[in-house]
């Protein structure tokens, strides 16, 4: 009965990895397919700002923080999509530094809100200087 179990945890192991091999490859596909689509809506995005902004320059109505707030959305689901298409966790990083810079740009907190933005900011460089591989060393050798 022993052997019976353990034969069948190595056949279940034995199948996860050929699931795995058929999975991957679908979920990298819906993957591509999620960062196709968010391109487009960045695209329509774009052109939406261009048309909304001329008219309310146009109509002397202008609103900047409906601007920023719009420009650094769209600055996030760009990140996001390199993100996706990268899998790295210096991508991960920059779409975290763009949402948190966002949030702390826009929004009208209290002091201590924005300080804690500023010091999360702080802190993503300083993962990103001292534990991000690719970011190792690039400030120290443009200095010499």
């Amino acid at each position: 009965m022993e052997c019976m179990n353990i034969h069948s945890i190595s056949c279940l192991g034995g199948s996860m990895k050929h699931l795995k091999e058929y999975v991957l490859p679908f979920v990298n596909i819906l993957e591509f397919v999620i960062a196709l689509c968010l391109i487009v809506g960045i695209l329509l995005s774009i052109g939406n700002v261009i048309i909304y902004s001329s008219q309310t320059i146009l109509a002397q109505e202008f609103r900047l923080e409906w601007f920023l707030s719009t420009i650094l959305s769209i600055v996030v689901a760009i990140e996001f999509v390199k993100m996706l298409l990268l899998h790295t966790p210096e991508s991960v990083l920059e779409v975290v530094l763009y949402a948190v810079a966002r949030q702390v740009i826009i929004s009208h907190d209290d002091a201590l809100e924005n300080l804690i933005g500023v010091l999360a900011v702080g802190i993503i460089f300083i993962i990103r200087k001292y534990f991000s591989k690719s970011f190792q060393g690039t400030e120290d050798d443009q200095c010499s």
